[in-house]
């Protein structure tokens, strides 16, 4: 089959959407709007289903609709001319007890999703190529919701270039390990700029396809890149230009280059001590800072932690720059006894 891939907000929907008209819509698989099926199906009485059950399932799912309705349209903004994602647009496509996926049907499946996919059902990849600091400010769009105030959306931080480093990294091991796969780089400001053009090598890639019908208007491209700070830019910008080259070895080699970066930027773990989850820089602070460990322990207090009897996982585990310790060893030096009250 025909997977359209890339980085989640790098215009695989708007490829789908070309594929779909030059193609034919029997060839998707996918929804324009998923969620709304997904809802418009619930919405359907089943035949087990008693009145009383069925008014009281209702109720929530109305509540569920007019939450959605709300966020919808600023999701639909996004991707007017429809998402088209399946069960496998995320999830990958492996084998499963009813599959009737045919080669000639086309598919959406991103990055992460492609990573996870079993190669004997990709016949040729279309990837979609954005620089990261646009579909960073894109993806930062999308995350924003309808209750949000002002400052709620000043303190949502999104735009960063994370999910473009990993997902990238994920998909180029894949690559490297099914080279056989045929795979078209598409820009997406090219094709938006030069739709024509670019479209015309998409059909020469695939062999078919008449796509002189196709919706594409420059106004879709609105996620401009934005000057943000954040370590992962140089690394990112790295991996793009390795992407463009299709260097799947060298953006595994800059990924491992850049482990220790993108792990004290991204990490998240569990704190036993606190019982909450935390990010690389408050364990630092955590090991470096008196106050902090005693603000920590009145938390750990505050729910009722054995804090005294528990290992720092950072200590442990987690550290990128000193050697691990042991457990027992973690409990019986335990540095938050250091600061008492």
């Amino acid at each position: 089959m025909i997977i359209v891939t890339g980085c989640p907000r790098s215009g695989t929907s708007l490829m789908m959407d070309c594929l779909r008209i030059a193609l034919g819509d029997d060839r998707i698989i996918g929804k324009k709007f998923p969620r709304d099926s997904r809802l418009e199906q619930a919405s359907i009485k089943q035949e087990s289903e008693s009145e009383n059950d069925y008014n009281a399932r209702m109720y929530t799912i109305k509540k569920q609709i007019d939450a959605h309705e709300q966020q919808s349209e600023l999701t639909q903004d996004m991707n007017p001319n429809g998402f088209w994602e399946c069960m496998y647009s995320v999830e990958g496509i492996v084998w499963h007890l009813g599959m009737t996926i045919k080669p000639t049907d086309i598919c959406k499946v991103v990055n992460q999703g492609l990573a996870k996919s079993d190669p004997k059902f990709v016949d040729k990849v279309i990837y979609m190529v954005r620089h990261p600091r646009c579909v960073a400010k894109s993806q930062e769009k999308i995350r924003r919701m309808w209750f949000m105030d002002a400052q709620e959306e000043r303190d949502l931080k999104i735009h960063t270039p994370e999910m473009f480093v990993h997902t990238t990294t994920e998909v180029a091991k894949w690559f490297k390990a099914n080279p056989e796969v045929p795979v078209k780089l598409v820009y997406f400001d090219d094709l938006i700029t030069n739709p024509d053009k670019v479209l015309n090598e998409v059909s020469e890639f695939l062999g078919e396809g008449d796509f002189r019908n196709h919706q594409i208007e420059p106004k879709l491209n609105r996620s401009k890149a934005q000057d943000v700070d954040h370590p992962l830019w140089g690394i990112s910008e790295t991996i793009y230009d390795l992407l463009c080259k299709q260097d799947w070895n060298g953006i595994i080699q800059e990924y491992r280059n850049a482990h220790k970066i993108i792990v004290k930027e991204a990490a998240k773990f569990i704190c036993h001590r606190t019982g909450k989850v935390m990010v690389y820089k408050q364990c630092e602070h955590c090991k470096a800072n008196p106050i902090t460990r005693y603000n920590f322990k009145l938390t750990a207090e505050s729910k009722d932690i054995e804090w005294w009897t528990e290992p720092c996982m950072f200590e442990c585990l987690h550290d990128v720059d000193n050697p691990h310790i042991s457990i027992e060893e973690s409990i019986q030096n335990n540095f938050w006894m250091d600061y008492q009250d």
